[in-house]
């Protein structure tokens, strides 16, 4: 009768933890095996925290250079990385990753009060965010990456800007930077799966800049940039097997751009909005495919460009099974108005 081989011992866990300086603490907590964990601190009153609990493969590097800073990594399930730096006084960050494998996040803070928020799920999600400056704040939310993988670059140069990140379903991409001061710009991607896939990008420079994008159901693609101060654009694209397509350019001060799209059953809008000035406005609405049944056409398709002052445009598009809507509007100038309507 032949003894069954005794079980092989787990992994070991490995943790360096280095501090330089004075009131520097530093815990780490590791379950499991074959996890590593590095820790290192020069100069005052930093904290770090790590915990690898019900986690294998896992990795954690957290350095932290200056006064003040916090610096938080939670992690389980297998093969995440986290790597956190920081440079300065009273910077924090904190990175979640749980119930799942290959997550990877990087967060670097240069600066001054600048905080990081990191929260990954279910596997296979990748983050960056880089913020050089001061009283920055960057969120990101990363859920189910496993139908193909998340990814979420935040940058932020300046003071008081934030961004905010969320994605869900797999395939999402997202690039958000801003430089300057008062920006903000907050970025929602739900529910892809497989070979649909949202992407994002939103650009800002100057002050008090703000830009909103929700895309869902699949396949949307949304381009954002702004440069002068008191721009406002807003972005919101829903689709059924359908395609959407914004993008928003802005250039001066006090423009406003909204763009809000609705695609019915595989419908397909397209949207451009340029504005060059200052005081322009330009709205546009489109609907797509509507009625009973399966619908297969409603594709709108608008395009506004305004240069001057005082430019305004408003353009409203809704089509059923058997219509294309489509728009051009083009203003040169100042004090020109235009609406378009078409059902």
């Amino acid at each position: 009768m032949a003894l069954a081989a005794p079980p092989s011992p787990p992994a070991d866990n490995d943790s360096f933890i280095g501090q330089v300086g004075g009131f520097n603490s530093a815990f780490v907590t590791q379950n499991s095996g074959n996890n590593q964990a590095l820790t290192l601190q020069n100069g005052f009153g930093n904290f770090a925290a790590t915990k690898q609990d019900k986690a294998k493969s896992n990795t954690s590097d957290i350095l932290q250079f200056g006064t003040g800073n916090f610096a938080s990594a939670d992690q389980k399930g297998k093969t995440n990385n986290q790597s956190t730096l920081q440079f300065g006084t009273l910077n924090f960050a904190s990175t979640r990753q749980r119930d799942g494998d290959k997550n990877n996040s990087t967060t670097s803070q240069f600066g001054f009060g600048n905080a990081a928020f990191v929260d990954q799920s279910k596997g296979d999600n990748s983050q960056n965010t880089l913020q050089v400056g001061g009283l920055n704040f960057a969120s990101t939310t990363q859920t189910d990456g496993s139908h193909g993988s998340n990814k979420s670059d935040i940058m932020q140069f300046g003071w008081g800007n934030g961004a905010v990140a969320s994605q869900d379903g797999g395939k999402n991409d997202q690039t958000t930077l801003q430089v300057g001061t008062g920006n903000f710009a907050a970025t929602s991607q739900w529910g892809v799966v497989g070979g649909n896939g949202n992407a994002s990008s939103t650009t800002q420079f100057g002050w008090e800049n703000v830009s909103f994008a929700s895309q869902q159901g699949g396949n949307n693609s949304q381009d954002t940039f702004q440069a002068g101060g008191r721009n406002f654009a807003g972005t919101n694209q829903r689709s059924f097997f359908g395609v959407n397509k914004a993008s928003t350019d802005q250039f001066g001060v006090g423009n406003t751009a909204l763009t809000a799209q609705i695609a019915n059953p595989l419908g397909s809008n397209d949207s451009l909005i340029v504005q060059a000035g200052n005081r322009n406005m330009a709205l546009a609405s489109q609907t797509g495919a509507q009625g009973g049944g399966l619908q297969f056409g409603g594709s709108n398709l608008q395009g506004t460009v305004q240069i001057g002052t005082g430019n305004y445009a408003l353009t409203s598009q809704t089509s059923s099974s058997s219509v294309t809507n489509t728009s051009v509007t083009a203003q040169f100038g100042y004090r020109n108005v235009a609406v378009t309507v078409q059902h």
